[in-house]
């Protein structure tokens, strides 16, 4: 059986199924809405994580939608947003409300783990990374002395409920004492090499911080 096609989009109509409906447009749209002025492709390349190729061809495509202009020529040439563009200000709103969004999850994290006893508050895994997906988990670690991590993880979890169906997030907390930290390193443990390396601190020191300070403190 033949599946049927999907009708072409009007562009006079739908402009922003030109605009945003291709994965390299909208990432380099984003890099130039979010810059805020001028960059060589090359630039656009480093920040967007996409291929030259890729780039190349969504600034052809938004070149040739009008929402993008070029200066120079050659190796010299640079990019910028439209501001004349009739949409230029809500795609800038549109990026800046997704930047926005990112950080007030971080917040929320913040703002629940305040006041509580812990060593280390930090993001890791796909999150971390920036290589996660709609339904992954935004992995939220915790390193605290074994007798306040029950109450910190519990409270992390409890006063984020609201904040995560808000923000639509995913979180997932984990806790871990000061032994077990001790432990994982010991051990050499595969997933703990990998959380160490992608952690990004919210609040507190780095979780591999606390082997050395278990130490000293019992020095």
């Amino acid at each position: 059986m033949e599946l049927a096609r999907s009708e072409r989009e009007s562009a006079i109509r739908r402009p922003l199924t030109a605009i945003l409906g291709v994965d390299s447009n909208l990432r380099v749209l984003r890099v130039l809405a979010q810059h805020g002025g001028m960059l060589a492709s090359s630039e656009i390349v480093r920040r967007s994580r996409l291929s030259r190729e890729s780039v190349r061809a969504g600034l052809l495509a938004l070149e040739s939608l009008g929402v993008v202009t070029a200066s120079g020529s050659g190796h010299s040439k640079v990019y910028r947003l439209n501001d004349g563009h009739y949409l230029a200000t809500t795609l800038t709103a549109l990026f800046k409300a997704e930047s926005e969004r990112f950080e007030a999850i971080l917040d929320a994290v913040r703002q629940c783990a305040a006041g509580r006893q812990l060593f280390s508050l930090f993001v890791y895994g796909s999150a971390a990374r920036g290589d996660d997906r709609p339904d992954s988990d935004f992995d939220i670690g915790v390193v605290a002395r074994k007798g306040d991590l029950d109450e910190v993880v519990d409270g992390l979890r409890g006063g984020l409920r609201n904040e995560a169906e808000r923000l639509t997030f995913l979180p997932n907390v984990v806790g871990l004492d000061f032994d077990d930290v001790k432990r994982l390193a010991d051990d050499d443990d595969q997933w703990w090499k990998n959380v160490a390396q992608d952690a990004v601190v919210i609040s507190g020191k780095r979780p591999e911080d606390a082997v050395s300070f278990q130490e000293k403190s019992h020095g």
